[in-house]
């Protein structure tokens, strides 16, 4: 056991059994006013993560990329209290089934323990350039970006039950009754799985530069990306119900408090495809009506975003950072 121990406002931590919790006052970063602000992990490197935030009761759950490890921060304190070492760069998390999913650029699934931050099982996928993870139907799901795939996997056994082809860039996963649907950024296909048969098919090509990101909400399907307004889309036949002016695109979109909830990059940034935030934007389902949530006073890149219990919660993992905005 190490214990190590600074006075004032500095870090107090302990390494026990290979597990570090520390403790430090809040942070203090100005890049999103109104929020409230926790230390969490940086270095996300390139080729950027897009699911490195997970929420679990009191627990946050971030997948640090550079560091191969997943760290719990407890949202009541701000306290980290546990990191969980993996072998390879960490590059998403979800939560689900009772456990923490944890993706590796090694192409191995973890299931992580949230109470005692143990690794119960690990998944070898042997996937082509694995992306994301995904918690729905019944299963758990990760991209194969190169494969054109996407891979159901049993929560239970950790048993592949399928892989299933999707399209060209499988990017983002959504999940209503008993159906999945999958957007590729890059040949802009939108899929639909039927989850009793694995049956793949083929709804249509969205608009947009690269549209990459969907939530479920109020019956519909919404969508946006790199060049990509906020699409309302059908999910029975795909057809675009409704395009939302947000901005020059949206980095990401979750739901919650009956609401649309959508990170927006500058135009300049847009071209460039990185996840700098702008301004969050909050849509509303019913009326569409579209107003600005909250506005980055300096750099914040997204790489993570949830809403749950009536906030929204960004990671930035570049400079290391996650915010809490009341929704």
């Amino acid at each position: 056991m190490r214990t190590l121990r600074l006075i004032g406002t500095k870090l107090v931590s302990l390494i026990l059994g290979g597990i570090l919790v520390a403790s430090a006052p809040a942070a203090t970063d100005g890049r999103l006013p109104g929020a409230k602000t926790f230390k969490a992990c940086a270095g996300a490197g390139p080729y950027w993560p897009t699911m490195t935030l997970a929420l679990d009761g009191t627990s946050a759950w971030v997948a640090c990329k550079e560091q191969a490890r997943v760290i719990r921060l407890n949202t009541r304190t701000g306290k980290i209290t546990a990191s969980i070492r993996l072998g390879a760069p960490v590059i998403a998390v979800a939560a689900g089934y009772g456990s923490i999913w944890a993706l590796d650029t090694g192409s191995t699934l973890s299931r992580i323990k949230p109470a005692s931050a143990r690794v119960t099982r690990r998944v070898a996928l042997a996937a082509a350039a694995p992306y994301n993870v995904w918690i729905g139907g019944g299963s758990v799901w990760v991209a194969e970006d190169q494969g054109a795939r996407v891979i159901r996997i049993s929560p239970g056994t950790g048993r592949i039950l399928k892989r299933l082809p999707v399209g060209d860039g499988p990017a983002d996963m959504a999940f209503a009754d008993n159906a999945a649907w999958v957007i590729n950024h890059r040949d802009r296909r939108l899929m639909r799985i039927n989850l009793a048969t694995n049956s793949v098919a083929e709804l249509v090509t969205l608009p947009g530069d690269a549209p990459e990101r969907m939530t479920w909400l109020a019956g519909s399907l919404w969508i946006t990306g790199r060049g990509t307004d906020l699409l309302q889309v059908d999910p029975q036949t795909g057809a675009v119900k409704a395009t939302i002016e947000i901005g020059a695109g949206g980095i990401d979109v979750v739901a919650g408090a009956g609401a649309l909830w959508v990170p927006v990059r500058s135009a300049a940034v847009d071209l460039t495809g990185f996840p700098t935030m702008d301004v969050l934007r909050r849509v509303s389902a019913s009326t569409r009506q579209v107003t600005t949530a909250a506005t980055a006073s300096g750099r914040l890149d997204v790489h993570g975003l949830q809403a749950r219990s009536g906030f929204v919660w960004i990671a930035d993992n570049r400079s290391g950072f996650v915010y809490r905005v009341r929704a």
